[in-house]
């Protein structure tokens, strides 16, 4: 028989609960840590949307842009402006951006972008331009013999 005494485990929450809410400097530092962390989740939420946010909008602008990041980078668009008051993407904004930028720095266009009306939009109704149909190849072919 020792002397020894073994120390008696403590509880998990221990007695630290009731020392914590004893102490009111305590219970105020633990919710200003609540509320560090909190801030924090919501600053990495609030990257992750618009991080989602801004690749949407830079997926219409490369339709018609080189690289659609240029309509934030070269551009200064901020997506706060390419937006609806519910946080979604507007493509006829992010449209008109870009319409924007081109008309500023037309090189940054798409080279794939195709030309439209290549005469300018001016048909006769006779000249109206029509698709050869498959009738229109084999006839061709059989006069070229």
């Amino acid at each position: 028989m020792s002397n020894i005494q073994e120390p008696t485990p403590a509880s998990a929450e221990g007695d630290t609960p009731e020392i914590e809410s004893a102490n009111p400097n305590a219970e105020a530092a633990k919710y200003r840590r609540k509320l560090r962390d909190t801030e924090s989740a919501l600053e990495t939420a609030e990257g992750r949307v618009n991080a989602l946010l801004r690749r949407e909008a830079e997926g219409v602008a490369g339709k018609t842009l080189a690289v659609g990041a240029d309509l934030f980078e070269i551009g200064g668009v901020a997506i706060d402006d390419l937006t609806d008051p519910e946080g979604n993407v507007m493509p006829d904004a992010v449209e008109a951006a870009v319409e924007a930028l081109l008309a500023k720095r037309p090189g940054l266009r798409n080279a794939d972008a195709g030309w439209g009306a290549v005469s300018g939009g001016r048909y006769d109704d006779d000249e109206a331009p029509r698709r050869a149909s498959m009738r229109d190849v084999l006839r061709e072919a059989r006069n070229s013999r």
